[in-house]
């Protein structure tokens, strides 16, 4: 049978497309066996062409046709009736290319088939009378067609609309006055309109030439709301100074969530002190501090309620967001003075149920250790500091060589402890589950998570003595509508915490690998014995021992969180009324454990005529002891009750208002009285037409710290903001650049209650000893016989009250180019007052025992902050850069301060937190500062010249000493010339960061710096382990840098990085001067990540939505002067603290 003889229940009588699918219907593994039906149905259409060949060719016959707007099935039909020929085509394939343009005239076929195939993206074969058909795997070239169009929406035309083809950003216009626009776009393409203030649409073009678009306003985006101090508020209406980051880039592979926040938000001044697991939390500021006697500390609360956030799960977050102004903080009352910190939760949404899965894998190292000296280098450097002095060399040269031979380690060790006792890198794990969903009457965000990091020691044989914590959490956030006007919120969250420690802390163990000297004993001996001092000194305990023999430490720490809270709307009375009621009972309890034990040592005196060591018994064997057990524990109670007031009259007229009271008590078991505090809140916020903002608050908190009659204050604030960009003379032309420009400007009081941790000052003490009591007669020991008495402590100050500030700022927000470019500025100017501080200036003839506290201090501390981002699209490639940065600075104005005799002694006038009563460093003594004669014995003898003046820590200085300015001129350097201000803070004054990520298809890569400025470190501030030789020759140890740039006879100069080598008279040296005052700036590599997303088409088979894999590394280098030693880890003790951590994490994120 012939094809044109087939049934037409078949098909198209000459479209052997039929047969493929029959075909396909045959088997049962077409995925597996694609490439054989591709082949089959090759063959089938070369088959048909075959059969069909019995026809005459005709090639002389030419063809006249005229068609628009059809498909090519109707061109090939009008072939084939005017002709022999006849086609074979896949249908699906001829349907795809579309409806097409013919105009030919006496054309003939093969030429017309050739432009039809150029033009529409197929392939043709003539075989006699029969003609192929085949799509063409080569692009087909895009037809362009003009487009025009009109852009409204409920109001009328809408000028300067964006009109762009989707993911071609060259191909694009705007609408004119008229709401009018015309463009040359692709055939197939997909327009995107979109304005500010509108919902985004987009439209496939199919050849269409003319449109009437309609734009819907976007609620969400002229409704957009932040967080802010109970409850939450339109972004047109915000009137304070707020910043908010989402919980996803808080992500990192720390511990805790604090080490994650510098950099990221402006107003934040944040530094991390330590690297150990567990007690790696950054210490951090709003705007700095104000204050040099009261807390500091920001309030912190999570979805409202006052908690800690350092052992929160990043995945759980949905924002964190710093109150900083007056206008945001002054409901907060006497707790809103540092800033607040607002830790939101997530939630449900109403959505198919979503699984999220985040596993990680962290190695870590140490971003910088430091480096010491050999023995050899260590006895050498020991006999220099000698002959300095004017004194004979200690140890021979045979001697120092055996120990830079290291030919007998038991004997000439080279201890260098930090490589003997720590790990070159240690690991961590992450691993996170989450649930969220829900429905139109309950949502739910469930979520697991777990976090186990070790540390960097050494571990014992016989038990886990390393630093090393596993904590796990659990969250459950439930949303339910109980009726259409009633909802409850059911929150409950856990945390649990297991920490493993030395017996020993690790500032300990750091300040023993700094002091010890590597010549003095190994770590053990080379049969296993455990090496000691025979001084059987504390401070010439064995690192080795103090770490690994000496016991160890756990911790157990646990957190259960709830919250209700219920929501009643109130619409049948008013529009827009209702009232909201939470309470919140958190229960918390801390428990430690520690065994100690101690080894037996012995210390080698030499070796016997075996060679074998002959040892004296230092100390004996103290076995593991019984757990030594502490514990505590804590109730936090917290009931809330508002009412809110929202409506929007007339369309312009937008008025908000809130009335709040709340509650806390927070119950440890060491305290007989329970803390509480009471507070009444009032906000009232007036929006015109999203152009004008007003709001007025207050906050009246009740503190028990005070005395009846001070324990109540009131602080107000008002805010104005002025949208200008929504003024109708802000022209729709200027608009398409600048879509957002708003002035900000707040005043308020806020106040300060934290008093150092003391709660009844205001009230006098007594103590009852025997010392303090009276003489009676002689007793039988033949001393005096002493009866107790009642004497007074601290005395009483009724009138004592909270810190009060008065914080006034002024900010600009912009939006550039429909806010692909945001940019917010804030200055800030704050003054606190009343500053609690026990009194300076009263007599001690007035008789008190203790000076009284009062308020009296006053602190301005002003600054500048901005952040800037930056977010473009480019087709299928996605750009964006951040940055932001914040300055700060305070200044003493007012303290008790008892008058100096000089200006530079005075405290007053100085910043908080700065370096202070130093002496002025002036070099170094030079050889022409002095009267220079020989001695009898050949020796140079140095007179200091009349004018040099001398400090009262070395009268009879030497060439390579340290020297100090005389401030007052007298000739001689003592407490006269000790200045209160020399450096820079020990704490920040800026704070920034700066990123770019890049974005094309599933590929993600990032990089973030974090820096700091106008901060200062004191080399000499080390727990007693910087100089050498301050404890004398068996108690320091001396630091490479020490090694490698000193002051010497052979190198007498100033720029050096330590003076004359002394090893008993080091007067100049120990002392605080500016010599060793570093500036501590710097600029960190803080992160990098690349990531790839997985193809949908590759996931969706595994039924995954989402899919993505990740390397990330935090921390991988720093710029800066200090060197020494990691320069965040601040001026105290910093270069015997656990380091920070330098990591690399591998990530895998799944979403079902």
């Amino acid at each position: 049978m012939k094809i044109n003889q087939l049934p037409k229940a078949l098909g198209h009588r000459k479209d052997c497309s039929y047969l493929v699918p029959a075909m396909e219907r045959t088997g049962h593994y077409i995925y597996q066996y694609r490439i054989v039906i591709m082949k089959l149905k090759l063959f089938v259409l070369f088959a048909c062409i075959a059969i069909g060949q019995s026809k005459a060719t005709v090639f002389a016959q030419k063809f006249t046709l005229h068609e628009r707007k059809v498909s090519l099935k109707v061109v090939f039909d009008k072939i084939e009736k005017s002709s022999n020929y006849v086609f074979f085509y896949d249908r699906k394939e001829v349907e795809e290319i579309g409806r097409i343009n013919v105009n030919a005239i006496g054309m003939p076929l093969d030429q017309l088939l050739s432009i039809l195939a150029k033009d529409n993206g197929f392939t043709y074969k003539i075989v006699k009378n029969n003609i192929a058909i085949k799509k063409s795997d080569k692009p087909r070239p895009q037809e362009t067609i003009p487009i025009s169009g009109i852009v409204r929406d409920s109001t009328g035309i809408i000028q300067g609309v964006s009109i762009q083809v989707k993911n071609k950003a060259t191909i694009a216009t705007s609408t004119d006055v008229n709401g009018r626009f015309i463009l040359m776009v692709p055939a197939d393409a997909v327009l995107t309109i979109s304005m500010i203030g509108y919902k985004r649409q987009e439209i496939q073009i199919n050849k269409q030439t003319a449109f009437d678009i309609f734009l819907e306003k976007d609620d969400a985006q002229l409704d957009e709301v932040v967080v802010i101090g109970f409850g939450t508020q339109k972004k047109q209406s915000l009137v304070s100074s707020v910043a908010t980051v989402k919980g996803e880039e808080l992500k990192g592979s720390n511990r805790s969530l604090s080490n994650s926040l510098a950099g990221k938000l402006p107003g934040l001044i944040a530094v991390q002190r330590s690297g150990e697991p567990g007690y790696d939390n950054s210490e951090f500021w709003i705007r700095g501090t104000s204050s040099f006697s009261g807390g500091t500390s920001p309030l912190i609360l999570v979805d409202g309620i006052p908690r800690t956030m350092n052992d929160i799960e990043p995945d759980e977050i949905e924002t964190f967001t710093l109150l900083k102004d007056a206008a945001a903080t002054a409901v907060y009352g006497a707790e809103g003075a540092n800033g607040v910190v607002l830790i939101t939760s997530k939630r449900g949404i109403a959505q198919k149920t979503t699984i999220a899965y985040r596993g990680e894998y962290t190695t870590l190292r140490p971003t910088r250790i430091p480096k010491f000296a050999s023995s050899a280098d260590y006895l050498s450097i020991y006999n220099e500091g000698l002959m300095n002095e004017g004194k004979s060399a200690m140890f021979s040269d045979e001697l120092i060589a055996k120990y830079r031979s290291g030919e007998d380690p038991d004997l000439y060790p080279n201890s260098q402890w930090w490589d003997l006792l720590m790990k070159e890198n240690t690991n961590n794990t992450r691993h996170t589950l989450s649930f969220r969903g829900g429905g139109d009457r309950m949502k739910f965000f469930v979520s697991g998570a777990y976090f186990g990091e070790s540390g960097l020691y050494k571990v014992s044989n016989d038990y886990n003595n390393n630093a090393g914590i596993k904590r796990y959490n659990l969250r459950s956030n439930i949303d339910l509508d109980v009726t259409k006007t009633t909802s409850l919120r059911v929150d409950l969250s856990g945390q649990y915490l297991q920490g493993n420690y030395p017996y020993n802390s690790a500032t300990n163990i750091f300040e023993r690998f700094s002091r010890i000297p590597p010549y003095l004993f190994p770590a053990k001996y080379s049969d296993g014995t455990l090496a000691g001092h025979p001084a059987q000194d504390a401070n010439k305990v064995n690192p080795y021992n103090q770490l690994m023999e000496y016991g160890y430490r756990k911790e157990w720490r646990s957190f259960i969180q709830s919250r209700i809270d219920l929501n009643q709307k109130l619409d049948f009375l008013t529009e827009g009324l209702k009232v909201r009621g939470t309470i919140s009972y958190d229960s918390e309890g801390f428990f430690n454990m520690s065994r100690y034990k101690a080894p037996k040592t012995f210390y080698a005196t030499g070796r016997d005529d075996t060679g074998k060591l002959i040892f004296k018994q230092i100390s004996n064997e103290t076995t593991i002891g019984e757990p030594q057990e502490t514990s505590s524990g804590l109730k936090k109670i917290y009931m809330e009750a508002a009412i809110n007031y929202d409506r929007l009259f007339g369309n312009k007229h937008q008025v908000n208002g809130m009335l709040l009271t709340y509650q806390k008590e927070q119950q440890s078991n060491s305290d007989a009285l329970a803390v509480r505090k009471q507070a009444y809140i009032g906000r009232g916020v007036y929006t015109f037409d999203n152009r004008y903002a007003i709001e007025a608050n207050f906050g009246i908190t009740g503190s028990e710290k005070f005395a009846e009659g001070y324990r109540y204050g009131f602080f107000p604030a008002v805010g104005i903001a002025y949208n200008i960009s929504n003024e109708p003379f802000f022209g729709n032309e200027l608009k398409k650049v600048i879509n957002n420009l708003k002035v900000r400007a707040s005043v308020g009081k806020t106040g300060n209650d934290d008093t150092g941790g003391a709660r009844f000052l205001y009230r006098p003490t007594f103590s009852d000893a025997a010392d303090n009591g009276y003489s009676w007669g002689i007793g039988s020991t033949g001393t005096l016989n002493k009866i107790n008495g009642i004497v007074e402590g601290r005395f009483a100050s009724p009138s004592l009250s909270w810190e009060i500030e008065i914080k006034r700022n002024y900010g600009i927000d912009l939006g550039f180019f429909n806010n692909s470019i945001t940019l917010q500025v804030d200055y800030f100017d704050n003054r606190r007052s009343n500053i609690l501080m026990q009194r300076r200036t009263i007599s001690g003839v007035a008789g008190f025992r203790q000076a009284p506290f009062q308020n009296f201090g006053v602190v301005t501390n002003k600054g500048i902050e901005g952040g800037m981002n930056i977010n473009h699209t480019f087709g299928e490639f996605k750009i964006g850069a951040l940055g932001n940065f914040t300055f700060a600075r305070n200044k003493i104005i007012e303290m008790d301060e008892i008058p100096q005799l000089h200006p530079w002694m005075n405290t007053t006038g100085t910043r908080i937190n700065a370096l202070n009563g130093m002496w002025i460093s002036d070099g170094l003594y030079r050889e022409n500062d002095f009267n220079v004669t020989l001695g009898t014995d050949g020796k140079k003898q140095y007179t200091l010249k009349d004018g040099i003046p001398t400090a009262t820590t070395m009268p009879s200085p030497l060439p390579g000493d340290l020297k100090f300015k005389d401030l007052n001129g007298d000739g001689i350097v003592n407490e006269f010339d000790r200045s209160q201000d020399v450096a820079n803070p020990i704490v920040p004054e800026i704070i920034y960061g700066f990123g770019l990520n890049l974005q094309y298809k599933g590929i993600y890569a990032s990089v973030f710096f974090q820096g700091a400025n106008n901060v200062s470190t004191n080399l000499n501030n080390q727990g007693n382990a910087f100089l050498p030789f301050q404890w004398g020759l068996t108690e320091s140890n001396v630091r490479q840098e020490i090694l490698e740039s000193r002051w010497t006879e052979q190198n007498p100069s100033d720029n050096v990085f330590f003076p004359r080598v002394r090893v008993e008279n080091l007067g100049n040296t120990n002392t605080a001067t500016t010599w060793w005052v570093r500036d501590a700036s710097f600029l960190r590599l803080k992160n990098v990540e690349i990531g790839y997303t997985l193809p949908k088409s590759l996931i969706e088979r595994l039924k995954f939505r989402n899919t993505r894999l990740y390397i990330m590394g935090q921390n991988l280098y720093v710029w800066d002067k200090v060197k020494m030693y990691d320069p965040e880890l601040g001026n105290s003790a910093a270069g015997t603290k656990y380091p920070l951590p330098r990591t690399w994490t591998f990530g895998l994120e799944i979403t079902l």
